[in-house]
């Protein structure tokens, strides 16, 4: 409350007849969920401002191992594959507050982030397959009539998956300050969703194609309900898959400073 009371007492020298059609610039820094932003805001009117930026997530990093399911001819002596996870997160956006009390500073947001539509990527760390085997050798998620392999890349001999999730994603939230402040400088909170869609899981596999009655690789989505190999680890796998298809808007926590140029 301190922090919001100084941004509004400090340098009041802007009027509501003093904001008009693009007629003030302000820029600022902000940190939150959505990772560390950079952003510029111009009025439209005393209860409209429009807002663009670019925020960043910095790419953090967590490793697990894994056991491997793979003939000796395609792997010597390997028994684990030691795998990292890493985030990639980064979008522009562009955003309209709408201030309904004049005299408050409380607003409603609306407009949408573009960017990155693989916001996690997880990959193998050791490089286990022989060469001439690339593409072939990888982690057996199901069994039987039911195999269902993440393989590696043929390009890079790498066991990759990606999270993926629309590139464009709409926005709505609430918050508290003005995007161009009254004074030199204020204080923005924002609160609100990203509409990702319903995310997905990404990779090399091979699989049984019905249409040509074979086993084809190639990079798709990863199909939970084919998860059937009975280790724990892939288990989890395949709850983990049906958690993340549930998770359709991602929450947008943030604490702006802005100043204003002119």
């Amino acid at each position: 409350m301190a922090v919001f009371g100084f941004g509004q007492s400090f340098a009041q020298n802007l009027s509501e007849e003093d904001y008009g059609f693009f007629n003030h610039l302000s820029a600022g820094i902000s940190l939150g969920t959505d990772g560390i932003g950079f952003e510029v805001a111009t009025p439209l009117t005393y209860s409209f401002d429009v807002r663009a930026g670019y925020s960043f997530m910095p790419k953090f990093k967590y490793s697990k191992s894994f056991d491997l399911n793979h003939d000796p001819a395609f792997i010597d002596g390997v028994t684990k594959v030691d795998g990292e996870g890493k985030l990639n997160m980064g979008d522009f956006h562009l955003l309209f507050d709408y201030h309904p009390i004049a005299s408050s500073s409380f607003r409603v947001t609306a407009g949408a982030y573009i960017g990155k539509s693989n916001p996690l990527t997880v990959y193998n760390l050791n490089a286990f397959v022989k060469p001439e085997k690339w593409g072939i050798a990888g982690l057996e998620m199901g069994s039987g009539e039911q195999t269902y392999t993440a393989v590696s890349d043929p390009k890079t001999g790498n066991v990759a998956a990606d999270l993926k999730v629309n590139s464009f994603k709409p926005y709505i939230g609430v918050g508290f300050g003005r995007a161009v402040p009254k004074g030199r400088v204020g204080v923005q909170f924002d609160f609100g969703v990203q509409f990702w869609g319903k995310p997905e899981i990404w990779t090399h596999i091979n699989a049984w194609d019905d249409n040509n009655f074979d086993f084809e690789t190639k990079y798709m989505k990863v199909d939970k309900d084919r998860i059937t190999n009975p280790k724990k680890d892939y288990q989890d796998a395949r709850d983990a898959v049906k958690t993340i298809e549930k998770i359709f808007v991602y929450p947008v926590l943030s604490l702006k400073i802005n100043g204003r140029i002119f």
